[in-house]
């Protein structure tokens, strides 16, 4: 099945954080459309007595440009204030993105940290709590390899063997070691 063809089935999946994004966008076009409403009543709707007015149609046409840079106003008005309430949710989706990354590259001590107040609260303890878990994980199989590698050496350094088993205990306590090379802990 292709990514177009599937569908959601839950669409309200964190009711907390979407309630709150879905209430702040409600909320941000109640007002802009409240204020151009307001402004075109008071800028047009007091001075039309009679739609029949042959100059009604020369108001319009006078002040419909004045209108439209309020529009504009407003509309830019809330696009700046889309930016900064949505930064709240941006922000802490791009820590997470780097913090992937740096987890990704073996940094196991690393941690996501966001401001106190921004969404994904929770997830940053999830994360932060699998990052820590990975991070028991590595350490205790480092300890098996230095264990490992320490039975191995004592082999090698014990009885002598057949050059080609003392060839394939050095080939693999070789890989033994080089197994947590890539991890930070």
């Amino acid at each position: 099945m292709t990514k177009s063809m599937v569908k959601r089935k839950t669409l309200i999946i964190k009711r907390g954080m979407q309630t709150r994004f879905v209430f702040m966008v409600s909320v941000f076009v109640l007002v802009a459309v409240s204020a151009i409403g307001v402004d075109f009543y008071f800028h047009f709707g007091r001075d039309i007595q009679n739609f029949m007015d042959p100059g009604l149609y020369q108001m319009f046409r006078s002040d419909s440009w004045i209108f439209l840079l309020k529009l504009v106003v407003y509309m830019v008005g809330v696009v700046i204030f889309s930016v900064f309430a949505s930064h709240k949710l941006a922000g802490p989706i791009y820590r997470f993105e780097r913090s992937a990354h740096t987890v990704g590259t073996g940094d196991l001590t690393h941690r996501v940290s966001i401001r106190t107040g921004d969404d994904m609260e929770e997830f940053k303890d999830e994360f932060n709590l699998m990052t820590e878990s990975l991070q028991r994980l590595v350490s205790k199989d480092v300890e098996t390899t230095v264990r490992v590698s320490k039975v191995l050496d004592t082999l090698l350094a014990g009885n002598p063997l057949p050059a080609d088993t003392t060839v394939r205990l050095q080939e693999i306590k070789s890989e033994v070691e080089s197994l947590h090379k890539g991890f930070k802990i």
